[in-house]
């Protein structure tokens, strides 16, 4: 290696004073650090930064390496009685200051320590309530919370809240959370999601609901078409004679939207066959010829009703 190459990784001329070569290494660390640059060689070009500035940021090792090269920055060559490695005290101490030592630390146990290299700020967690529409909808919501960055002043977001979320979901506005380290990078803002019961009485799994709905034994006997609601507006359904109690009918697309997918789930219809509680005489005179017609036999002392 020629007595050049550091300072071309560095990218400052060889007379490049030491704030220079400084200031040109935290802006190539930031660049190339692999938290932050996920392309490919990223991770590379970052330890060939880093070896540079471990030699060209110590002025001792600087000096060994302009005159010498690499082999004279790692102390073989030319250096009798131990120079090679330099010296603490006298005022000509190997590291300028505690930047410097850590940056040679981070290279000694694989760059796991670097008090200079950017950091990505904290991430924060904010819970917003959503009625039951809304979440089935969408919707949008501007929020206020607190980050250290801005004092006592709350920090304003806009939310658009997709359709089709539900509680525990979460979604991830990037850059809206606590400032970043030493230039590095925002953090993230996590919005979890509570959405309230159904006031209307759905109950949801996914992207589709079921709701119960009732019916009286004649409708439910003799067949009707009855209206049910669905979160996108009123419809109809057709009961066919003989519905027994508990049935299912299944309303393709009336369900929530799908979040991950496209179109709506389905809305499930849950039969409740309602009995009356109370007869008048026509109405137990009518029955009592059905079970006579129907050859049912009942206890007369009880009675049906």
């Amino acid at each position: 290696m020629n007595n050049t190459e550091f300072y071309e990784r560095l990218g400052v001329d060889k007379n490049a004073s030491q704030d220079e070569i400084k200031k040109a290494y935290r802006k190539l660390s930031k660049k190339y650090h692999p938290d932050l640059n996920h392309e490919p060689g990223a991770e590379d070009k970052y330890k060939e930064v880093q070896e540079a500035f471990e030699t060209l940021g110590d002025p001792q090792k600087r000096a060994q390496y302009d005159q010498f090269g690499s082999a004279g920055a790692n102390g073989q060559g030319g250096f009798g009685g131990g120079q090679g490695f330099g010296g603490f005290g006298g005022g000509q101490g190997g590291f300028n200051d505690f930047s410097d030592l850590g940056d040679i630390f981070s290279q000694m146990f694989g760059g796991g320590f670097d008090p200079n290299a950017p950091r990505k700020g904290q991430d924060l967690q904010y819970r917003m309530r959503l009625s039951f529409e809304e979440a089935i909808f969408g919707t949008e919501k501007v929020i206020k919370y607190s980050r250290q960055s801005d004092g006592r002043n709350e920090h304003e977001v806009k939310v658009k809240v997709p359709a089709g979320v539900e509680t525990g979901q979460q979604l991830r506005l990037a850059g809206q959370g606590e400032a970043g380290v030493n230039g590095g990078p925002q953090g993230d803002l996590y919005v979890v999601f509570q959405v309230a019961p159904s006031k209307e009485g759905y109950e949801r799994d996914g992207a589709n609901l079921f709701i119960q709905q009732d019916i009286n034994f004649v409708s439910a006997a003799l067949g009707d078409e009855i209206p049910v609601k669905t979160v996108h507006g009123e419809v109809k359904l057709k009961i066919p004679a003989g519905t027994q109690n508990g049935r299912r009918f299944r309303l393709a697309g009336k369900g929530a939207p799908r979040l991950h997918g496209s179109g709506n789930g389905d809305e499930f219809v849950v039969i409740n066959v309602t009995v009356p509680t109370k007869l008048n005489k026509d109405q137990k005179t009518a029955l009592e010829n059905f079970a006579q017609a129907s050859d049912i036999q009942r206890n007369k002392k009880r009675g049906l009703f």
